[in-house]
């Protein structure tokens, strides 16, 4: 059966997207040395990991793996995106996560080609609300605060594991991309930098609010913005903007389900397991402890032969 083309481009833009919501999620409970570290270990994982997979399909149990723990990780999501934008909405969490099912749901019923070509369109606007976030952030920072600890440097890794993730779940979509010469070194480049604007993400939440102030909010990084203009206003604006790594990550959980209608399925069930709150029972360090596990996995099961 042939499948729709994919460009590497379109992979890498789509894990940057999309790990920049764990990264925003990192920010204020970690050391953004230790993540530059995790950057450094994930970038060298993946280098290892894309041999190993090359462009042919992922083991079939690995790929049932892979589906299951999206579900969870969805799941998250949408329980933690639905948190943080209740308070601007003044509205109930449920009807919110509700809602931020629908156009993942949307997403997910067409082909993978349609969600990568609209991913490179957001990167543009993801792209310019970062950059405007760390021009206006890193004057203001203090750097005293930004020098001191921001937390241990076993939880730091591990929360630079997940947005790292964002690469891995790149993986059951090799197959479909053109072999050609050098595609392999620029997506490695990409997620490295992924991890760097994650690292100055959490240091510019530490440089702002202090490291020993940042741990006691809800959502540190987005209270830090609302600080570069002064105004609750910005809060509101950025956490908006930043549903678009939101609905790229989770839109990049529910592809590892494959095509056709199953990716709309893999929504409805992170949904009804975000609404039973059975997915608050895995905390952030276990989500990053699966990836890592996934990461083991893929390395030692061997992916399909042919395409």
């Amino acid at each position: 059966m042939k499948c729709e083309k994919l460009s590497a481009r379109q992979l890498a833009v789509a894990a940057m997207v999309g790990g920049l919501s764990c990264g925003a999620a990192a920010a204020g409970r970690s050391d953004w040395r230790w993540l530059l570290c995790s950057a450094a270990l994930g970038t060298a994982a993946g280098w290892l990991l894309l041999r190993r997979v090359g462009h042919r399909p992922l083991h079939p149990a690995l790929k049932a793996l892979y589906g299951g723990w999206a579900v969870v990780l969805m799941a998250q999501v949408l329980g933690r995106t639905a948190g943080r934008l209740q308070p601007a909405a003044e509205g109930n969490a449920v009807w919110l996560a509700l809602l931020l099912a629908l156009p993942l749901a949307w997403m997910g019923w067409g082909k993978a080609g349609a969600f990568f070509r609209a991913v490179e369109v957001l990167w543009l606007a993801v792209l310019a609300a970062v950059a405007a976030i760390l021009l206006l952030g890193l004057p203001r920072t203090n750097w005293a605060w930004a020098l001191e600890p921001g937390g241990s440097w076993g939880g730091s890794l591990l929360a630079g594991v997940l947005p790292m993730s964002a690469g891995l779940y790149t993986l059951p979509h090799l197959y479909k991309v053109k072999e050609g010469e050098g595609a392999a070194r620029r997506e490695l480049v990409w997620l490295g930098a992924l991890g760097v604007l994650c690292a100055g993400l959490t240091l510019l939440t530490a440089g702002l609010l202090s490291p020993a102030v940042a741990v006691q909010l809800d959502d540190p990084f987005f209270t830090a913005a609302g600080l570069l203009g002064d105004s609750a206003r910005l809060e509101g604006l950025v956490s908006a903007l930043w549903l678009l790594p939101d609905l790229t990550w989770m839109g990049l959980l529910a592809r590892s389900w494959g095509e056709r209608r199953l990716p709309a399925l893999a929504v409805l069930a992170a949904a009804g397991l975000a609404l039973s709150g059975a997915a608050d029972a895995v905390t952030g360090d276990w989500a990053a402890a699966g990836c890592l596990g996934l990461a083991v996995l893929t390395a030692v099961l061997p992916p399909q032969r042919g395409k």
